[in-house]
């Protein structure tokens, strides 16, 4: 599959991947391709990019369209089942996480193992990261492992929601581990560390999605936090997920809204701005977007005094804006997340570097998600008893949640 990078924002560079990468301090530069070829490719990445490849390709107006016409055919009367058996809820923006799914629109994935695919780049950018003395340059670093993996959550089918309390356990190389864990039922929280030599990466999630009509949109609210060895710390949030044509139309996976990165000691702040020249829905009926909608454009900014907004908040309204100024910017950045990153005219992530991603913990706990029996027999394809395990797992969950609510009452 051939992607063109030619369709981001006009000012990007065409730098080749031997380019070095600029930093302040000359101990930190580094070539994109001699760097992270020296990487070991040594776990799930390369195979779920590939999967990723075969099932999508990069839409003409942006956003990772999905290509095998007869799986979304199939999932889509599913849809429509789904939609006569649950009612109009379903398509009137009603919550999605909580809503009993046939099973034939899941992966024999736990949630908490796909959340893993977005750490697929950790071992070189993390690790880039702890070592480097730059603040500007570490910042740089995280803000490329943030983007390097969004181009790999576009999925047809769904993972399985996680049960409270199952983990999942995973190592990146030789030198990373990886913690997750179901931590809230209601509503819907998993959390993750992942612990480096260096650095200590570590967060929670709680996920919601809601459907309106042709369109489904995914939030993922909770902090993004890295601590390093020598003191440093960075702290950020994702973007909003949408999934157009659900029900008709291309099948297209795009990001919204904005990422913030703030590193409070060395007065740092990044805000990324997904889709930014998007038109809105009655706008874009009538009109065609100019730029590609996976596009992304920010600036870091190098603040002074107490003018530092948090990871949970925005630098976009009037009262913020007033706080930066064009000479507080210390790097630009644009590009698209389906082909590569631009910091400072330079390519920090590019779409020919393939992920590492996960390796299986070799000893898991008992309550790792791959013990679970609806995933083992949906794996190997025996629908009836995947869905028998999956409906009782929820029952007893349910049960659970009940005994301790009215356990709570009695206090």
């Amino acid at each position: 599959m051939s992607l063109s990078t030619s369709g981001g924002s006009s000012n990007i560079k065409s730098i080749p991947f031997t380019t070095t990468l600029n930093s302040s301090n000359s101990n930190n530069k580094m070539s994109i391709n001699d760097s992270y070829n020296s990487t070991s490719l040594n776990g799930n990445g390369k195979e779920i990019q590939s999967k990723i490849f075969r099932q999508n390709s990069r839409h003409p107006q942006g956003g990772w369209k999905f290509i095998d016409s007869e799986e979304l055919k199939k999932q889509r009367g599913v849809c429509w089942e789904l939609v006569k058996s649950v009612g109009n809820s379903i398509v009137e923006g009603k919550e999605l996480v909580n809503t009993c799914l046939p099973i034939s629109l899941f992966e024999p994935r736990s949630f908490l193992e796909k959340l893993t695919d977005t750490f697929a780049y950790a071992s070189f950018y993390l690790n880039k990261a702890a070592e480097c003395t730059d603040p500007l340059e570490r910042m740089k670093l995280i803000i490329s492992f943030c983007i390097s993996g969004l181009h790999l959550t576009s999925t047809l089918t769904k993972p399985f929601n996680p049960l409270l309390s199952e983990t999942f356990q995973g190592r990146i190389g030789d030198d990373i581990s990886v913690y997750c864990e179901q931590t809230s039922h209601h509503p819907p929280i998993s959390s993750w560390e992942v612990v480096g030599r260096k650095f200590h990466y570590y967060g929670y999630g709680q996920w919601s999605a809601s459907c309106l009509g042709n369109i489904v949109k995914g939030y993922q609210r909770g902090p993004h936090v890295i601590e390093f060895a020598d003191g440093g710390k960075i702290t950020w949030n994702l973007p909003d997920i949408l999934i157009k044509g659900i029900f008709f139309g291309d099948r297209v996976t795009e990001f919204s809204g904005k990422t913030l990165f703030t590193d409070e000691a060395n007065k740092l702040v990044c805000e990324l701005k997904f889709n930014p020249h998007s038109l809105g829905f009655f706008k874009s009926l009538i009109s065609k977007q100019k730029e590609p909608s996976d596009t992304f454009i920010g600036n870091i900014y190098k603040v002074s005094g107490d003018n530092l907004t948090s990871s949970s908040s925005s630098i976009s309204s009037k009262k913020d804006k007033e706080k930066y100024s064009e000479d507080d910017i210390v790097a630009k950045i644009d590009g698209t997340w389906l082909t590569q990153l631009n910091i400072g005219g330079n390519v920090y992530w590019n779409l020919k570097m393939v992920p590492t991603g996960i390796l299986y913990e070799e000893d898991p706990l008992p309550s790792d998600s791959r013990f679970r029996l609806d995933l083992k027999y949906l794996k190997e394809g025996d629908i009836e008893k995947a869905k028998m395990y999956k409906a009782q797992l929820e029952d007893k969950q349910r049960a659970e949640a009940k005994s301790r609510k009215e356990s709570l009452k009695k206090k």
